[in-house]
């Protein structure tokens, strides 16, 4: 089935704008969660994208693109994205994912703790005084 010029024309603007985000650094590996990118938008929004599926969150994903039989700029950018670490990979070692700094626990929870005992402590004074 030929493109239509209406798709020809959906389909460049996207890819123009996924050439941005991609060159921008806005395409990022999700960790722990292989062919699962995030990509974020001029406005700083973030949209989950499935790189097997071409799946995004964003509007534009679920409202226009199945009309018109394309997938997002940010589906687009996650595949420049993935081609583009292909093609270097060779080049270069690969580089590891960031791994979310792992929040200590027990600090955290001791944190809560205190701002718990401070907050009922000002209720009392509150109390106390009035």
């Amino acid at each position: 089935m030929a493109m239509t010029a209406k798709q020809a024309k959906a389909v460049a603007e996207r890819y123009a704008k996924a050439v941005e985000l991609v060159e921008a650094g806005k395409v990022f590996p999700l960790y722990g969660e292989p062919d699962r990118y995030v990509v974020v938008n001029g406005q700083g929004q973030a949209y989950l994208v499935d790189h097997i599926s071409g799946e995004c969150t964003c509007p534009d994903s679920q409202l226009r693109c199945p009309k018109l039989g394309i997938v997002c700029k940010h589906a687009m950018a996650v595949e420049l994205y993935v081609e583009r670490q292909q093609a270097t990979a060779g080049e270069r070692p690969p580089q590891p994912q960031a791994e979310p700094e792992p929040e200590a626990e027990p600090a955290r929870l001791h944190r809560i703790e205190v701002d718990l005992m401070e907050e009922e402590q000002a209720r009392r004074l509150l109390e106390y005084l009035f």
